[in-house]
Order: structure tokens, then sequence, then C-alpha cells
């Protein structure tokens, strides 16, 4: 995305999601996603946890996006809460280990994912590489040099992103690739671009923004104010708000990624794939958030819950190696 273009859709995009436009908030968080990640992952060096944090930050965004007045602060103050809470991460975990049974996990994922199946693609060995490799890299290097392969390769659009000058990218990024031999390069350009929030990231994010503030804002925006409302009224509200949230939250960045990858193909056949592609994308992941919505209300049991997130996670990768198989076309 140009920094133009990046300029336009917060300043159009900001103020509506301030008045409670999930959409909005969705084509916001798709644009800025890969930010945030990495300037969390330049300072944790571990992917997973870099996901964790770009979740509270935009948790955190969606909690107080009302108190930001001016459009541009709002990338500024997205890196600095971002930094901030992987610094405080870091310091946290020298002080404590939290054992975590491999069963807890997996039921936790199914039920509530923290990272999407789309972001699976990268191994324990790979994570462990990049960050042997990040360790290698100047500290005023790394998000930059994570951000240059994330965002297509594009100088301009790392600079917009993390407001410095195209000059100072290109100085930054030529001092992270020389701290690197040419294989550790090879390999962590292929890492950082796997290993890069997609809609999937944006998807469970979507769920949990919804279980936080996002119902007052939905009811602003109808005109229903809260007091109106009886005890039934305000949880009929707060449920449809989250479903419109995480629906919101998963059409926006479907939308933002597929003109994302329709930008870079070369033919007209290439660029129908990939719109059937994101339709189909955006579908998939909209069933699956609607069905962990009634099977909390229906009560599933963990066995059915276990169940449905295989069956969803296989599709959902199918469909994302899918566009990668265009994309490699093109």
């Amino acid at each position: 995305m140009t920094p133009d273009l990046l300029e336009s859709l917060i300043a159009r995009d900001l103020p509506a999601a301030q008045r409670g436009d999930t959409q909005a908030y969705g084509r916001l968080v798709g644009a800025t996603q890969r930010m945030v990640a990495s300037v969390a992952l330049a300072v944790t060096r571990d992917v997973h946890t870099s996901e964790d944090i770009a979740q509270e930050t935009f948790l955190t965004a969606w909690q107080r996006i009302g108190q930001l007045g001016n459009p541009q602060s709002f990338l500024p103050w997205l890196r600095q809460v971002a930094r901030n809470r992987a610094i405080d991460h870091v310091r946290a975990q020298r002080y404590r280990e939290t054992p975590t049974d491999p069963l807890d996990t997996l039921a936790t994922l199914a039920v509530s994912p923290q990272r999407g199946p789309a972001e699976q693609f990268v191994s324990d060995e790979d994570a462990r590489q990049l960050a042997e490799a990040l360790d290698e890299i100047p500290e005023t290097s790394r998000d930059v040099l994570l951000l240059y392969y994330r965002e297509g390769e594009d100088t301009r659009e790392v600079a917009a992103l993390l407001g410095i000058t195209d000059a100072a990218v290109r100085k930054r990024l030529q001092r992270g690739r020389d701290s690197l031999r040419e294989e550790w390069l090879r390999r962590f350009a292929d890492t950082a671009r796997s290993s890069a929030p997609g809609v999937a990231f944006t998807a469970a994010l979507g769920l949990a923004v919804a279980g936080m503030s996002p119902a007052p804002a939905v009811a602003a925006g109808l005109g229903l104010g809260a007091s109106k409302l009886g005890l039934g009224g305000k949880s009929l509200l707060a449920a449809l708000g989250a479903f419109a949230a995480a629906i919101g939250l998963v059409v926006g960045a479907v939308w933002l990624e597929t003109r994302y990858y329709l930008r870079r193909a070369k033919s007209d056949a290439a660029r129908r794939a990939i719109k059937h592609n994101g339709w189909l994308y955006a579908a998939l992941m909209s069933t699956y958030i609607s069905l962990l919505v009634w099977a909390r209300h229906a009560q599933w049991s963990g066995n059915t819950l276990l169940a449905m997130a295989g069956v969803f996670s296989l599709l959902i990768v199918l469909v994302t190696l899918e566009r990668r198989r265009h994309m490699r076309r093109r």
C-alpha cells in the first residue's frame, strides 16, 4: 500500500471506526497488522508471542479509539503501544516461567483461537532460526527488515508504516542485510513472509474485540441508548455487537488483503482466481465465526468443538495454499 493510499485509508476509516463501524476497523487492522506484529517480533524475537502482543495492541486501540482526535497520530500511537507491550513482556519473562499443558493449549485454541490456521505454516525450527537471525541483526534494523519482506519488499510502504524516511529505511535495511550471511538472509526472508499475520489473525482478533467494548459503539451507531434497554435488550445487543464486530473485521481484512494481491497479479485470469479465493476465504471465516457463536449458545461439547475446529482449519489452510499457488504463478 502506497503512503498516500495508507494516509487516505486512515483519514477515511478512523472516524468511521470511532463511530462503531467494525468493517472500517477491520480495514485499519488489515493495513497495519503486519507492522504491529513486526514491531513486537523485533523486540520479543518470538513469532507466536508477537501475534499475541499484536492482538493486545489492537484490542487496546479498539477500546481507546474514541480518544484519538488526529488521524495522523494513529500509526505512531499503534507502534508505541506495541513496542511498550513487547518490552513489558520480555521483562516479565525474565522473572517467571509458566508451564503449560499441551492438552489445555489444544482445547483453548479450538474454542477461542489466538492464532488463525492460516498462520500455522511456521515450524518450530523456522521460528528458532528466525529468533537466531534477529539476534544477529542490529535492533534498529529488525522491524525494518521484517516489514520489508512482509510488505512485498517495498521501501516506501515500510517508511509510511514506521514513520521514517525512505532513505532511513534503505540505510537500516542494508545494515540488517550486511549482518546476515546470504543463506541466513534467504531463510530469514522466507520465514518473515510466511509468519506474517493474515486474515485468520484478523478473524481471531474480531472474536476477541467483540467481547470487550464494541457493543456500546454499535449501539450508538444504531441510535439505541443503553439506558433505554432492559437487561434482556443489553444482552441481545451485546451478542449482536460481538457477531457484527467479528464478521466486520473479517470482511474488512479480506477486502484489504485481496486488494494487496490483486495489485501484484499479472493477468486477468490471476485476478479472477484471487477474487474467487477472497470470497471463499471470507465465507469460510464468517461461517466459522458464526458456528463458534452458535456453539457457545448451544453449549457444544469439547469434542464437537475440536472436530469443528479441525475441519475448518483444514479448509482454511487449503484455501490459503491455493491463494499462494496463484501468486507463485504470476
